[in-house]
């Protein structure tokens, strides 16, 4: 750790930095070199309007274009004074703003760019100032649907139809511009990061951040009633006659038809928790996942049919460290994947129906209207045969069927004996050319990339399987996984550890020349990583392009 900006600068070169207040969301490299990011949730203080006349105090979905990320740049410095602190600044090209929140365009159904309606459209519940995961689906190289998640409680998504002029801007066709409908699957819910399948349909990301499902029900639940008024198809107080069932949501959801008629299915398979991403390998079948917040987990899936998520085995990763304790900036784990349970997403939505009923009305403080941490124990004993709790017995089943595994994943896979101790798992990608030639023998050794925002918590404490130290560890890091055979990973390797950290300076407590908050990542054709910040380390939140050989 402590490396200096120096050493650092030679692996990192910066490609943008954002506007105050804002994160850096929706990395999305598209063939040409083009790269999509947007500007969430900005500041109210930015006032400056660029040299087009936007000025950045909404949320901004657009692209860096008329250039080729690929080919050589000079790093854009950081900001100075207060009117580039303001705008949106890049190294290379032209940001291109296709869309603000709240922006509507003629012949364009309602409502608005960013905005959360009711289920039949008839109330708007919000506009969004959370622009997320951008999906570009290409139709030409001067076409294409760009979908956008919109990171809310409900979530939603937009699809905005381009066309590229002959001046080389891309153009948002005003009749074909859009929120998806996500009515047909109960709505969605904190739609995060995501990437865009092998067969190309939009994978985007449920992010749970409701850790405790037994408080779902507890009166004055005041995201989970905006979900409830979705579904009502009205502003209401009436709770206990319309309410969501926490089962329906945390999960991975495909928009099948993304040129068409945008249509999603929720993928019960890939396990309920808070998704971050997720990322599929070129056999279409082995699928890695990673999980936001405190005390989480890195999951796999592996489907049964290849180009088919509805059905298949979801596992979890046991980690054990080289040593204990060890230098974040040299973190090396080994995996071990346990299997939680095979299953389809019919099997799965059964059980999720035998909760459909819950209300308000049945919530007794003390008591669990869902699934129970006892009954949870007692379906991993059964399935170990082992006594979990010390009772003197091992427990009987209370399910003939598996759905602790699918709807309290993360409390199921760390009975089974998965590591529950990463904290702020963030982006994960691979890309598929690199991936395809190294496990086919004919390229370079590929890597599975999983960028962690603040590496703290369970990870930086004196007890379990995850003990680092170093405060730099506070700036977050980018990991890889090297790619085996059939697309299995068994190690888990620091590749960039941010800051250097500095309490003291409240402006950037991590260096301006380091990774601070590192969350959407994305993989180029040479292996180099785009990396997005999230972080309120930096003044300005920066985009990064990182060189893991430099």
């Amino acid at each position: 750790g402590g490396d200096t900006g120096g050493i650092q600068m030679e692996r990192l070169t910066r490609v943008a930095t954002l506007p105050l207040g804002s994160e850096a969301t929706g990395l999305f490299l598209k063939q040409d070199g083009e790269v999509f990011t947007n500007i969430q949730h900005p500041s109210d203080a930015n006032v400056t309007p660029d040299a087009e006349g936007h000025v950045y105090r909404h949320a901004t979905v657009g692209l860096i274009e008329n250039t080729d990320i690929n080919k050589p740049f000079e790093g854009v410095s950081v900001p100075e004074t207060d009117e580039e602190k303001q705008i949106m600044r890049v190294a290379t090209g032209r940001y291109n703003v296709l869309g603000q929140q709240g922006d509507a365009w003629a012949g364009a159904p309602q409502p608005g760019l960013g905005g959360i309606a009711v289920q039949d459209g008839t109330a708007l519940i919000k506009v969004s100032n959370d622009p997320d995961f951008n999906g570009w689906v290409e139709v030409s190289e001067d076409e294409g649907y760009l979908f956008t998640n919109w990171e809310d409680r409900p979530g939603g998504m937009s699809r905005l139809h381009l066309i590229r002029t002959d001046e080389g801007r891309w153009v948002v066709q005003d009749n074909d511009a859009s929120m998806v409908d996500f009515s047909a699957v109960k709505g969605t819910w904190v739609n995060c990061f995501g990437t865009v399948s092998p067969w190309n349909t939009p994978l985007t990301s449920e992010e749970l951040y409701f850790d405790n499902t037994v408080n779902w029900n507890a009166p004055g639940q005041g995201s989970v009633q905006d979900l409830a008024d979705y579904l009502a198809g009205e502003i209401n107080t009436d709770y206990t006659v319309t309410y969501p069932n926490p089962y329906d949501y945390g999960y991975i959801v495909e928009i099948t038809d993304p040129t068409g008629t945008p249509t999603p299915v929720k993928h019960f398979t890939l396990g309920r928790y808070s998704h971050e991403n997720a990322v599929v390998m070129p056999d279409q079948k082995t699928v890695y996942m990673s999980d936001d917040g405190g005390g989480v987990i890195l999951f796999k899936f592996v489907a049964d049919t290849a180009g088919d998520l509805s059905s298949g085995t979801l596992y979890a990763a046991a980690v054990t460290q080289d040593t204990l304790p060890m230098d974040a900036a040299e973190a090396g784990f080994d995996i071990d994947w346990v299997e939680l349970a095979s299953a389809s997403n019919a099997d799965i939505e059964s059980w999720v129906d035998e909760y459909d009923d819950v209300t308000t009305a049945d919530y007794v403080d003390g008591a669990n209207s869902y699934i129970s941490d006892q009954q949870i124990n007692d379906w991993a004993e059964a399935k170990l045969n082992q006594d979990l709790d010390d009772s003197g017995s091992v427990a009987a089943s209370p399910f003939a069927d598996d759905r602790p595994a699918f709807l309290e994943s993360r409390k199921a896979a760390v009975k089974l004996g998965a590591t529950g101790e990463f904290n702020k798992m963030e982006g994960i990608n691979v890309n598929q050319k690199r991936a395809q030639a190294s496990v086919e023998g004919d390229g370079e050794q590929a890597h599975v990339y999983v960028v962690m925002s603040d590496i703290a918590g369970n990870m930086l404490d004196s007890e379990g399987a995850i003990q680092l130290t170093n405060q730099d560890a506070r700036c977050g890091g980018a990991f890889r996984m090297p790619l085996e055979a059939d697309y299995n990973v068994s190690r888990l390797e620091m590749v960039e550890l941010g800051g250097p950290y500095d309490p003291t300076d409240a402006a950037n407590t991590c260096s301006v020349d380091g990774l601070s908050g590192p969350d959407n990542v994305e993989v180029m054709d040479d292996g180099r990583l785009l990396i997005g910040e999230d972080t309120g380390n930096h003044e300005n939140n920066m985009v990064w392009l990182l060189d893991p050989k430099a």
